[in-house]
């Protein structure tokens, strides 16, 4: 039985990283965004982002579903006005403007 049990649990606990994965998607939502960190950026984001930024402030960062496509989108502080930059998943730059 407490094989069993144990087996449940980790099917269970498989399926529910899968659905916190995959996110807004599996409910049919076309826009879902995430807060993440500098350091979770996948490489191709994050060396083109820290040089656009340069020694700005952060604000914040997400990993957005934008049409049923994952956006990186960075917002800063650039001596007090608010900043935003996107990137898709290979680096490419999407938009850069004011909040």
């Amino acid at each position: 039985m407490a094989k069993c049990f144990r087996t449940s649990a980790a099917v269970a606990a498989v399926m529910a990283g899968s659905l916190a994965l995959s996110g807004c998607a599996i409910f049919g939502e076309e826009e879902c965004d995430k807060v993440i960190t500098m350091n979770d950026l996948p490489a191709a984001v994050k060396v083109p982002a820290e040089k656009e930024i340069g020694g700005c402030k952060v604000l914040e960062v997400e990993q957005e579903m934008e049409a049923g496509k994952v956006v990186y989108a960075i917002t800063y502080d650039d001596a007090g006005t608010k900043m935003e930059v996107e990137y898709s998943p290979d680096g490419k730059l999407l938009s850069k403007g004011k909040e």
